[in-house]
C-alpha cells in the first residue's frame, strides 16, 4: 500500500511540496511509495519531517502507526480516484460531489454473480465478446481519456457500501 501518499495527503501535501521545499528528488520520493515504513530511507523520512514542520521521530512513528491502521484511502475528484486506483489501494472512499459520477459508472458495470453468470452460461466465449463490446463502447464514447481510464480500473474493484453520500469500494482480489 502507499502510505507516503496517503501519509501526506492526512497532512494537506503531496510529494512534490515535499520536493520544492527540501530538493529531495521526485524520483527517490517515488521509490517509496510501494515499499514498508521500515525500508524507508533517512533522507526521506527527513524531508517530510521538515516539510511538515514535524521531527522525523514523530514521522516515522505517524507512518509506522498509519501502516498498523490499513486505513482507507479518500477521493473527493477523478483525478485523487486515479492515484487510488493506480495505486491499487485496498479501500478506496469517494465523497463529495463526485461520488455521484462513481455510482452511476459502477451501476453499468456488471456485479460478479451477473458477470460469472454470464460466463458459465456462456462457455467462456461470451468473455470476448463482452471485451469487443467494451471496447467498442470506448471508440465512441464521448468521455475524456481520464474518465475511460478510471470506469477501465474500476473494474478491479466492487461495491462494499454506498450512503447518501459516499461509496465505499473494495479491491476484488481481496475475496480470492
Amino acid at each position: 500500500m502507499n502510505y507516503l501518499d496517503l501519509y501526506l495527503q492526512k497532512h494537506n501535501c503531496k510529494r512534490y511540496d515535499v520536493h520544492k521545499k527540501t530538493g529531495v528528488s521526485q524520483q527517490l520520493l517515488s521509490t517509496h511509495t510501494n515499499k514498508k515504513i521500515e525500508k524507508y530511507s533517512n533522507k526521506v523520512i527527513i524531508a517530510i519531517a521538515d516539510t511538515l514542520g514535524k521531527t522525523p521521530g514523530d514521522v516515522l512513528n505517524e507512518l509506522l502507526m498509519l501502516e498498523k491502521e490499513k486505513p482507507i484511502y479518500e477521493a473527493y475528484n477523478p483525478d485523487e480516484l486515479m492515484v487510488g486506483l493506480h495505486a491499487k489501494y485496498d479501500q478506496i472512499l469517494i465523497r463529495g460531489a463526485y461520488y455521484k459520477e462513481v455510482r452511476k459508472i459502477m451501476d453499468s458495470h456488471l456485479s460478479e454473480n451477473e458477470r460469472l453468470g454470464v460466463e458459465l452460461g456462456g462457455a467462456g466465449a461470451i468473455t470476448l465478446l463482452i471485451y469487443a463490446i467494451d471496447v467498442v463502447r470506448d471508440l465512441f464514447s464521448n468521455a475524456d481519456k481520464l474518465d475511460k481510464e478510471i470506469d477501465k480500473k474500476l473494474n478491479l474493484y466492487k461495491v462494499e457500501k454506498i450512503s447518501d453520500d459516499s461509496i465505499l469500494l473494495r479491491l476484488k482480489q481481496l475475496d480470492y
